[in-house]
């Protein structure tokens, strides 16, 4: 589904930004990559730029006509655990401490192909999820999760059709006495991370959006 911002004048502004590329080029086609071949780094080649392009973009994220992308900070490093290592999708979000119970109802809910970011504080000291809530969220439709923190059966995980992004892994599991917080707000690695936003995730890193930067590129293509 567009987001309001494809649907607004904003996106009317980046289409012609796209044209104005074209026109200022030297008679070859479009710079939009093939979009079968889009990842975060192409994606970041079209929305953010160049390490100073990024820098100036971030100063004027949420101006008119300028959709604001973010990439997580590369340290601490996120590992792929999922047997899907290209995901995408709509944002919903959990928030909670060495404890799992709302993660287990959020992924208990349908999923839609939307990804689950959990911030679990990057907590050491338990796993907050395993194989049984990975088969949760692939009979449940989520595309996938990105985890701030730490899980366990890895090799398990591995085999399941869904996008599992980490910290690491750690053998003792999460208690079950606190709740947490659902479809908040939630910041690390540098990032914002809304519920509603879009996120990108493959081998090179994790991008986050409040537009869905597929359908831009594929207009921009047009």
């Amino acid at each position: 589904m567009a987001s309001s911002y494809l649907r607004g004048g904003a996106f009317a502004l980046h289409r012609a930004r796209c044209s104005g590329r074209r026109a200022a080029s030297t008679g070859s086609a479009c710079s939009v990559p093939d979009l079968a071949r889009l990842g975060t780094a192409g994606l970041t080649d079209l929305f953010l730029g160049d390490v100073y392009e990024y820098d100036a973009r971030r100063g004027s994220a949420g101006k008119a006509g300028r959709a604001r992308v973010e990439a997580l900070a590369p340290v601490p490093r996120f590992f792929d655990f999922g047997g899907v290592r290209e995901f995408s999708g709509r944002v919903s979000t959990v928030q909670c401490f060495e404890n799992n119970v709302i993660l287990r109802a959020a992924l208990s809910e349908p999923g839609h192909g939307q990804v689950l970011v959990v911030d679990a504080a990057g907590s050491m000291r338990a796993a907050l999820m395993g194989e049984n809530l990975g088969k949760l969220a692939v009979s449940n439709g989520w595309a996938g999760i990105v985890l701030n923190g730490f899980l366990r059966d890895a090799a398990h995980l591995q085999k399941l059709p869904l996008g599992v992004k980490a910290l690491g892994t750690f053998p003792v599991k999460s208690g079950k006495r606190e709740w947490g917080a659902r479809d908040v707000t939630v910041n690390f690695c540098g990032a914002t991370i809304a519920p509603g936003s879009y996120l990108y995730s493959d081998k090179d890193g994790i991008l986050v959006a409040d537009a869905d930067l597929l359908e831009m590129a594929a207009a921009c293509a047009e």
